[in-house]
């Protein structure tokens, strides 16, 4: 018998098929870098909020201090020094808003090409990715002095970018060059 084969048949025959655990990686930073992107464009274009929110923050940390203190000596003081930097950082946010919301713009944007990028199979998209998780982990320093932000955000955000990293570079033996 003749067999008949079409050009797309011999295209997926050279190509190996795209592991599932980059699927499942692009759809989780697809998730999280798509939500930060939705609402920096909203905070570019609403702008500033108003005095409320300002005294909202500062009202639930009030509420959140006391509760700790409330519950004895045991308490690390440690930590409510973590709770009032968080609230510094949360104020300054609020206070250039737009600014903080136009930088999370680009931020995410790279973030979500390199995803996209990995995601079609060029290595280009790793390193894109690389320089977004490295500009998440300082995209506080741009409206904030690094005094303010606590060691425990700077941490816990550069492991999970480091995770992503690394489970991104598990794929990069099927990733052609750019």
């Amino acid at each position: 018998m003749i067999s008949v084969h079409e050009p797309n048949d011999q295209k997926s025959e050279n190509s190996p098929k795209r592991p599932v655990g980059l699927f499942i990686l692009f759809v989780l930073t697809l998730i999280y870098t798509g939500s930060q992107l939705l609402s920096s464009v909203s905070g570019v274009f609403n702008g500033r909020p108003d005095k409320s929110v300002f005294e909202a923050v500062k009202v639930e940390n009030a509420r959140l201090i006391n509760e700790i203190k409330k519950y004895g000596q045991d308490i690390n003081e440690e930590w409510i020094d973590i709770i009032r930097q968080m609230e510094n950082v949360t104020l300054a946010t609020l206070e250039n808003f737009q600014l903080y919301s136009s930088i999370l713009l680009l931020i995410s944007g790279l973030g979500l090409y390199g995803a996209f990028k990995m995601f079609q199979g060029y290595k280009l998209g790793f390193h894109l990715y690389i320089a977004y998780s490295f500009l998440s982990l300082i995209q506080y320093y741009f409206v904030v002095s690094p005094s303010e932000i606590p060691m425990f955000t700077i941490l816990a955000n550069g492991l999970i970018s480091l995770f992503f990293i690394f489970m991104y570079a598990r794929h990069l033996h099927w990733m052609k060059a750019n």
